[in-house]
């Protein structure tokens, strides 16, 4: 199970792929064969029901504490133990995480030895396991206590229950292979349900909703089911193995090959990450110089790509939009006006008023733009945003007249980033506002040009991060997009 993932704290859109960075899902596969449990995401919002979280998280972490103390004073093969703790502790620190489109994935072989070693050794083999990954979490600077009690205590409880179903399942089913294979592939599923039902009821205390209704969580949970089953059976296979060589034996020659894999696999996603980055770096780049190309073309809103894309990230960010889903709306904030470059000179910088018709042809940009980076799969997304960045909340914006949600958020969030920078920058027919005006002109326009949630979002930053921007005129360069996730298949 990948541990601290996005993906199951809220259900994220589809985001297209950088060139060459498929191994971004090939990550995530080996993410699931290399994992330890899954434990809590991490939290960047208070907790919407905070007394019930912390008596959930108190709950679990007495259950943990009463199996411990059942635990101390009745060992079996301390030698073993002692052997074990070094392995666990030996893996969990040398498990990398990979930042993987919005995700962070971890990967260590925990879980596999941890459950081989639980059905063979019993309930010290579920603590020292529960030990080993809060001290991994510790080692990686995770200090957050209440997370590391509720996860300390859930891996104790999930691999405590799965050793009790595999001793009764063992006793009830005789000694046949049949039997010795399913009782470990049961207690293993048993120990699943126990991990991802603690999980779910944290996280649907922690964000206020029934996270079992999340498509994202069940998908995520339910896939690691056949991984589970198999931890069951090369943990059966650790016992039978131990009858006939022993149980210090039996764990380092089923530990040396996970860790061998987990060595290599370390070191070829690293290389691969590096190579993935270098890749968007070099998309990036032709985004920014593109943008440079839209700034020249009109010369009344020098620096005005970098800062509506400066502006689109504080909302977004603020609206709680993070990794590739950013990343794309970023995109589409850059090069939200590369459709004038298929409008003519003398209307595009004709300098007293447009007739209709001349505003009938600027109006096409939007279009002209989509149609010019539709062959361009990785900003798919991006697309939504510079064909629909003129829509109105109202419904009377251009090209299609689209209302409220009907308007990708990307669109919303953008046109009050578009609009902003407009107010506040001079133009041969009127001068600036100042932000005092430009702020009112957004209340007075919520509801009718932009979505009122959006304008919140907007108003919440202080005059002091808003005139940051405002100072803002340098064209963009990469630096502008080279902090944003690499967008992930």
């Amino acid at each position: 199970m990948a541990s601290d993932t996005a993906e199951m704290a809220a259900a994220a859109l589809p985001v297209p792929a950088v060139p060459g960075s498929g191994y971004l899902a090939r990550a995530r596969a080996l993410g699931r064969l290399l994992a330890r449990p899954a434990g809590v995401p991490q939290r960047t919002h208070p907790p919407a029901h905070p007394l019930a979280l912390n008596v959930l998280v108190s709950v679990v972490g007495l259950g943990s504490a009463v199996l411990v103390a059942e635990t101390f004073g009745r060992p079996k093969e301390p030698l073993a133990l002692a052997v074990l703790a070094v392995l666990l502790l030996s893996l969990e620190l040398q498990t990398y995480g990979l930042k993987v489109g919005g995700d962070n994935i971890h990967f260590s072989g925990t879980a596999n030895v941890s459950m081989g070693a639980t059905f063979l050794l019993g309930f010290p083999a579920a603590l020292l396991s529960a030990l080993a990954i809060v001290a991994g979490c510790l080692w990686r600077r995770n200090y957050d206590l209440r997370k590391l009690i509720f996860n300390f205590g859930m891996i104790v409880i999930a691999f405590s229950a799965a050793y009790a179903i595999y001793v009764q399942l063992r006793s009830a089913w005789g000694t046949s292979p049949v039997a010795f294979v399913g009782a470990g592939v049961a207690a293993a599923l048993v120990g699943w349900l126990v991990n991802y039902g603690l999980l779910a009821l944290v996280m649907s205390l922690d964000l206020g909703t029934n996270i079992v209704r999340n498509r994202m969580f069940m998908v995520s949970s339910s896939s690691l089911a056949p991984y589970h089953a198999v931890y069951g059976l090369t943990g059966a296979g650790v016992v039978a193995a131990s009858g006939l060589i022993g149980p210090i034996a039996a764990l380092l020659t089923f530990v040396a090959p996970l860790s061998i894999v987990q060595f290599a696999t370390g070191r070829w996603m690293r290389e691969q990450h590096a190579h993935g980055r270098t890749i968007a770096e070099g998309f990036n780049a032709t985004l920014v110089s593109l943008s440079k190309a839209i700034d020249l073309r009109d010369h009344d809103t020098e620096g005005h790509c970098r800062r509506v894309v400066e502006y689109t990230r504080m909302v977004a960010t603020r609206l709680g939009i993070d990794g590739p889903e950013l990343t794309a709306l970023c995109h589409g904030a850059l090069l939200h006006d590369i459709g004038k470059i298929g409008v003519p000179d003398a209307i595009l910088h004709k300098p007293g008023s447009l007739t209709e018709e001349e505003w009938a042809v600027i109006r096409t940009h939007p279009e002209l733009g989509a149609q010019m980076v539709a062959d361009v799969r990785q900003l798919e997304h991006a697309r939504q945003i510079i064909l629909t960045h003129h829509e109105r909340f109202d419904g009377r914006g251009y090209p299609r007249g689209l209302r409220g949600e009907e308007i990708p958020l990307g669109a919303r969030i953008f046109a009050i980033a578009d609009s902003f920078d407009a107010m506040m920058s001079d133009r041969p027919y009127r001068p600036s506002m100042t932000l005092e005006q430009a702020r009112r002109e957004l209340r007075r326009c919520a509801g009718a040009d932009f979505d009122p949630r959006c304008v919140d979002a907007f108003l919440a930053h202080s005059d002091v991060d808003l005139t940051a921007v405002i100072k803002m005129r340098e064209q963009a360069d990469i630096g502008l997009l080279s902090a944003l996730p690499i967008l992930a298949q």
